[in-house]
């Protein structure tokens, strides 16, 4: 079967769309001679791919056919900085060699308009800038900053038990109720309900916006 390159742009609700698209592009890519030639610098590759693919549509409300440079920018900038942690800085240096191969497999395989700028953007940033704004702690998010909090406390946030456990830990640590502001107390996810609303509200306007380009 062919695959529909462009099947989320017009989608209103995309549960469980996203994960199979995401699947489907990484095989694509990890089968195709961009793919091949990045696996042999490293095999574990695809990560940042679907987090551009996955944070691209869930924080900025934007698809891969649909992204110009400025989106890439944002998402390496802010929305990566701010969302994903890392277990050691140096995990960062595999994002722009990952994503420019990604670029260059887009760009031959479906012609993107918007693949050279996008490309020219990627070369155009150094790996250690990059890794500079995945550390930079004024670029976390409060969910980030939380992570990042308890594995500095020695516990693996990545483990379900513990990462429990920090958050009765802080939150015990905080002042008796009625002392202090109650919203202080951490909530796991309270954050991502509003940036999947921000992102859905962009994509319904982006979709208003391809129908009447389509009606010219």
């Amino acid at each position: 079967m062919t695959f529909d390159f462009n099947r989320l742009d017009d989608l209103d609700e995309v549960e469980g769309a996203l994960d199979e698209y995401q699947d489907e592009l990484l095989k694509l890519f990890a089968g195709s001679p961009e793919g091949q030639a990045r696996a042999q610098a490293d095999p574990d590759m695809g990560f940042w791919v679907l987090r551009l693919i996955e944070y691209g549509y869930n924080f900025t409300g934007v698809t891969p056919p649909q992204m110009d440079a400025s989106d890439v920018e944002e998402l390496l900038s802010d929305v990566f900085p701010r969302k994903i942690s890392l277990a050691a800085p140096e995990q960062a240096d595999d994002a722009i060699p990952e994503l420019i191969a990604f670029w260059e497999y887009l760009k031959r395989e479906h012609r993107l308009a918007n693949a050279d700028s996008i490309l020219r953007y990627l070369r155009s940033l150094r790996p250690e800038a990059f890794r500079g704004w995945m550390n930079d702690p004024s670029r976390f998010g409060m969910a980030k900053s939380f992570f990042m909090m308890g594995q500095a406390a020695g516990f693996d946030m990545t483990d379900a038990k513990e990462s429990a456990a920090f958050i009765n830990q802080y939150n015990a640590s905080l002042p008796l109720p009625g002392s202090s502001d109650p919203s202080l107390t951490w909530e796991p996810g309270s954050h991502r309900k509003k940036d999947a609303a921000k992102a859905k509200h962009r994509r319904k306007l982006a979709k208003a916006s391809r129908k009447r380009n389509r009606k010219r």
